[in-house]
């Protein structure tokens, strides 16, 4: 099994693909530049290798709590979170599989974990590829299921349309070329990010449609491939007009701290315009921005990223005081769940004996067992009997797009002291 903080990405790769497609210019900035990661990045590296290992082993992903995973960088001790974020991955796959599964054949059979794939046979202009995280057959159905793993908290992933998914999608295709396929149904898990179409979501369309989508997919790539060739030969300004486009698209580009179309529309977002003095100035300010902090803002991305964190501080705060924002909620910020203050290890271990169980030797003094471990010891038709003594704790609140969540309302805390200076 291959370590996935160490994998190669092909020059398109297919989690680039929107970025690519959107920007023509993006491959010509980034070409060369070394692969960056982050924190959060790496995390989600973390919980796919612990995923792939469950898939492989037969083992559940809480086996892995307390272990060490590491990224390309950043090293984690596998915990709660991270297990039960791959653990809601690992039970659809496997149900998926069963499901997909006709009588006297192996379902395992009906499964590619992390299947590599080439999109060579397109004749693109430069190398094209990826790895699919989980690809199952139904032989009845005559279907391909791509399921993808999303770890990511805070960027909220569309399936339907995803040009990430359909490139997934031709991908299992081409490397899966023996199988009889009418449908392709391409599956997003996404258990930390909340979406008005649950966690895990999906898409389900016909060859004909990806065989369609697969020309356009082509003619983005000989557009990228053109604005590779053509920038050394343009005027940089009439290059960057022609190939250039910032959007959503621009989140984890490498190049996104020296884009200048990313410059140009986060100073039209924000209000920036300059001075006689060729000094920026920010026109639209939050109410509690003082001076002394605008007269900081003189690198163009840094000060992008300083204002569009104190608005959202701002009228986080505001409407904590009431106001009413269009299309932003207020929404509860949900902890771990965790054993409430009042119960003691006996009680556990009372739930656990009446239910036919030995105990847990994980309840030592210094480092007793989680609720999800407990309720593994019980067994499904058991779990529920811990019920009672398990609360999920609220931890505040966080502002949220009303059409983007499905949590409710909270209650705006009218006392909350707050400067945007803080």
């Amino acid at each position: 099994m291959v370590d996935h903080g160490s994998r190669d990405h092909a020059q398109w790769s297919a989690s680039a693909t929107e970025r690519n497609w959107q920007c023509s210019g993006a491959l010509a900035l980034t070409d060369g530049l070394p692969e960056k990661t982050s924190e959060a990045a790496d995390w989600g590296t973390a919980c796919h290798q612990i995923a792939e290992k469950s898939l492989r082993e037969g083992l559940d992903p809480s086996d892995f709590i307390g272990k060490t995973e590491k990224g390309k960088v950043h090293e984690f001790e596998v915990d709660e979170e991270m297990a039960e974020t791959a653990a809601e991955y690992v039970d659809y796959v496997r149900k998926a599989v069963i499901a997909a599964a006709p009588p006297k054949v192996n379902p395992a059979s009906l499964l590619q974990i992390e299947q590599k794939f080439s999109l060579s046979a397109l004749k693109p202009p430069f190398e094209a590829g990826g790895t699919a995280d989980a690809v199952v057959y139904s032989p009845l159905e005559k279907q391909l299921e791509v399921i993808d793993l999303k770890g990511g908290r805070g960027h909220v992933v569309e399936v339907v349309g995803n040009p990430q998914l359909r490139t997934y999608a031709l991908g299992a295709m081409l490397a899966n070329s023996g199988l009889a396929v009418d449908t392709i149904k391409v599956t997003i898990v996404q258990p930390r990010a909340p979406h008005k179409s649950g966690r895990i979501r999906s898409e389900t369309f016909h060859v004909a449609d990806l065989v369609e989508w697969t020309a356009d997919l082509v003619r983005a790539m000989q557009r990228a491939a053109k604005a590779i060739v053509d920038r050394p030969t343009m005027h940089s300004v009439v290059w960057e007009k022609e190939y250039l486009a910032a959007g959503d698209h621009c989140e984890f580009c490498k190049a996104a701290g020296f884009c200048p179309a990313i410059e140009r529309k986060s100073l039209d977002m924000a209000g920036v315009w300059f001075d006689d003095l060729d000094q920026p100035r920010l026109s639209n300010s939050p109410d509690m921005l003082s001076p002394e902090r605008a007269a900081q803002l003189l690198d163009a991305a840094d000060m992008i990223g300083e204002y569009i964190n104190a608005v959202r501080a701002y009228w986080h705060a505001q409407a904590e005081m009431g106001v009413e924002i269009p299309n932003y909620v207020l929404v509860e910020k949900i902890g771990r769940r965790k054993w409430k203050d009042t119960v003691k290890a006996e009680d556990v271990m009372a739930i656990l004996e009446n239910a036919g169980r030995e105990g847990l030797a994980a309840w030592a003094p210094l480092k007793p067992a989680s609720p999800a471990q407990v309720e593994k010891a019980l067994g499904a038709k058991n779990k529920a009997l811990i019920g009672d003594l398990v609360e999920t704790p609220v931890t505040g609140t966080n502002l949220a797009r009303a059409d983007k969540t499905t949590r409710k309302a909270a209650t705006p805390s009218v006392h909350k002291h707050f400067s945007i200076l803080d």
